[in-house]
C-alpha cells in the first residue's frame, strides 16, 4: 500500500474511532498506518503525509461548521466549505508536525524513539488547547471516554495522560510491525507504562469517597428544545418560558432542590425586562427549588470607554424569589459570540443573533445550593481542561454545564460535545451536570461515567441524587503538570539532538586541520 493510502487508512480510522460511530478501541491502532508510512522518510516528506492525514480527518470531524454557518449564519455554501477547507488545513498541521517529529527522532535510540513520538503528540495537543484562542475539540484522549477502567488516568494527568497513552501504544505496535530492533522492549516498556499510568491514581490522587459519605442533592435537568431559528423572536418569549415552566413543574415530582435550564434559555436580558423576569421567579417559586438558568446580560457603559458590554451568563434564583449570584462566561467562542480582528474581518457576522459582540468574564463564581456548591461552564467552556479544574479549586462540590447544542444540527458534534465534558468529571472527581437546548442533557459520575443521557431535539427532563464531592484530584492540585513534563522533555530532547547535528555538520578550523597531519 502507498505511502498517501496508508496516511487516508489512519485518518479513516480516526474518523471511526471519535463519536461518531464511537469506536474508541480503533485509536490504538489508528496511528499505524501512517507511522509506517513515514518510516524512513526524511522529516519535510513525512510532514507532508501528516499533513494529509490530519486534513482527512478533519474534514470529516469537524464539518458540522458548514452547517452551522450556513443554517445560523446564513453564509453561502462556498464560503462556509472555504472555511471548513480552511479549518481543517489548520489543525492538520499538527498532524504534520508530529510525523515530522517522529521521522526526525526515528534514529534516536530506544527508549527515545518510543517516548518521544508520545510526548510530542501530547505537547501539540497543549499548544493547541491555548493557540490562537484555542480549539482543544475531539484530542485523542476523548476516544476513551467510555473506558470506564482507562478514565481514572485522567484524575492524574488529564485527557493529555490519555492521549499519551494511545500514541505509546500506536508507536510500539508500528515499531513491531516495522521489525525495529527493540520491538520486542517496546511492547514490554508500552505495556509496564500503561500499568504505571493505571496505577498513578491510586498512589497521586486521594480516595473516591463512598455514596453516602458526602451530602447528597437531588438536581433536574430541563431540555427545552427551543428551535435556533426562532429562539430570538420577540414573540416567542413568552412561549419559550412558559415551555421551561412546564417541563420545570414535571421535575417537581422528584423534589429537586435544583433546577437547571440551558444556555441562554431565557432569551431576553433576565435584568432589564421586569415583565419577564417575574415570570422566571415566579416558576422558581412554584417549583419550590432553586432555579439556574441562562440568559444574556449587560452592563451599561462604562464612563472609561463608552460602550454596552455584553455577557453570556448563568443566573441562580432562589425559591424566594431572589437573584442570588450570577457567573460570565469567560472564554467567548470566536466568529460564535464575537469576531477576532473585528476591524479587518468586518464582513465576517457571528452566528450569535441579535446581540453585539460578546465580552468574557473575569470571576470563577461558585455557586451555593441546598446541600453543595458549583461552578458553572457554558457551552465551549467545557473543553478546556484548566478552566474547569478552576472552578473546583475555588471550591466547586459539583460541576454544571449549560450549553445550546442546536448550532450543531444533528452531527456528531453533540455526542463530542458531550464525551470532552464527560472527562471533566473523571479530571476533577466531580458530579457533573449537563443541559442542553436540545440536547445533549446528561448526568455525569465522578469516574466519568454518563448515568443518564437525553436524546436531542426533543424536550425532556432528567432527575438524579449526586453527591457533593470535596476531595481534591492530583489533576485539581497541579493542573496540566503532565503536559508540562511532555513540552519540556521534548524541548530539551529536540534542542540537544539540534546541538548534535550543529557539532556533527560543523567544519573543522584550519589550524586544527594542520596540526593533525604533522
Amino acid at each position: 500500500m502507498t505511502p498517501v493510502l496508508l496516511a487516508a487508512l489512519s485518518a479513516g480510522l480516526l474518523i471511526l474511532a471519535f463519536p461518531t460511530p464511537d469506536l474508541g478501541w480503533l485509536a490504538f491502532v489508528a496511528l499505524v498506518p501512517l507511522l509506517l508510512a513515514i518510516r524512513g522518510l526524511a522529516p519535510v516528506r513525512a510532514f507532508y503525509l501528516g499533513t494529509l492525514a490530519g486534513w482527512l480527518f478533519y474534514m470529516v470531524s469537524v464539518s458540522w461548521v458548514t452547517h452551522s454557518m450556513m443554517v445560523y449564519g446564513g453564509v453561502p455554501f462556498a464560503i462556509s466549505m472555504l472555511t471548513l477547507v480552511v479549518l481543517a488545513a489548520y489543525l492538520s498541521l499538527y498532524f504534520g508536525l508530529f510525523a515530522m517529529g517522529t521521522s526526525w527522532m526515528a534514529l534516536a535510540p530506544w527508549p527515545l524513539n518510543l517516548l518521544v513520538p508520545s510526548a510530542l503528540w501530547v505537547s501539540l495537543e497543549y499548544l493547541r488547547t491555548y493557540a490562537l484562542t484555542g480549539f482543544p475539540w475531539i484530542l485523542l484522549g476523548y476516544t476513551q471516554y467510555r473506558h470506564i477502567s482507562l478514565l481514572p488516568i485522567a484524575s492524574v494527568a488529564g485527557v493529555y495522560g490519555l492521549s499519551f497513552l494511545v500514541v505509546l501504544i500506536n508507536i510500539a505496535l508500528a515499531q513491531w510491525l516495522g521489525g525495529a530492533p527493540a520491538r520486542f522492549r517496546s511492547i514490554v516498556f508500552a505495556g509496564a507504562l500503561t500499568l504505571a499510568l493505571l496505577a498513578s491514581p491510586r498512589l497521586l490522587s486521594p480516595p473516591a469517597t463512598s455514596a453516602g459519605s458526602e451530602q447528597a442533592i437531588r438536581v433536574a435537568l430541563v431540555q427545552g428544545n427551543i428551535d435556533q431559528g426562532v429562539k430570538w423572536d420577540t414573540a416567542m418569549q413568552a412561549a419559550t418560558i412558559e415551555r421551561y415552566r412546564r417541563l420545570s413543574m414535571e421535575a417537581t415530582k422528584d423534589v429537586p432542590a435544583l433546577i437547571v435550564w440551558p444556555e441562554t434559555a431565557v432569551p431576553f436580558f433576565l435584568r432589564y425586562e421586569p415583565a419577564l423576569q417575574g415570570r422566571v421567579l415566579d416558576i422558581a417559586a412554584e417549583t419550590g427549588s432553586y432555579l439556574l438558568v441562562g440568559s444574556p446580560d449587560a452592563e451599561p457603559p462604562a464612563a472609561a470607554n463608552g460602550g454596552t458590554r455584553y455577557h453570556n451568563s448563568a443566573f441562580l434564583i432562589s425559591p424566594k424569589r431572589e437573584l442570588l449570584s450570577r457567573y460570565d462566561k469567560i472564554h467567548m467562542v470566536p466568529f460564535g459570540e464575537y469576531v477576532p480582528l473585528s476591524s479587518i474581518l468586518s464582513f465576517v457576522h457571528k452566528l450569535a443573533y441579535g446581540i453585539g459582540d460578546f465580552e468574557g468574564g473575569r470571576t470563577y463564581t461558585i455557586f451555593d445550593a441546598p446541600g453543595g456548591r458549583f461552578g458553572v461552564t457554558i457551552c465551549y467552556e467545557a473543553i478546556f481542561p484548566d478552566q474547569v479544574r478552576r472552578h473546583v479549586k475555588e471550591g466547586a462540590e459539583f460541576l454544571v454545564n449549560i450549553t445550546n447544542d442546536a448550532w450543531f444540527g444533528r452531527s456528531a458534534a453533540p455526542v463530542q460535545h458531550l464525551a470532552m465534558a464527560a472527562l471533566r468529571a473523571a479530571e476533577n472527581r466531580r458530579y457533573l451536570i449537563r443541559s442542553a437546548n436540545t440536547g445533549i442533557s446528561a448526568i455525569v459520575d465522578p469516574s466519568g461515567r454518563i448515568l443518564q443521557a437525553s436524546d436531542i431535539f426533543v424536550p425532556a427532563v432528567i432527575t438524579e441524587q449526586i453527591r457533593a464531592e470535596r476531595t481534591h484530584t492530583f489533576y485539581t492540585r497541579y493542573g496540566d503538570l503532565f503536559a508540562w513534563v511532555c513540552v519540556i522533555f521534548i524541548i530539551a530532547v529536540f534542542m540537544a539532538r539540534w546541538a548534535r547535528s550543529i557539532v556533527r555538520i560543523a567544519p573543522v578550523p584550519a589550524s586544527v586541520s594542520q596540526r593533525r597531519t604533522q
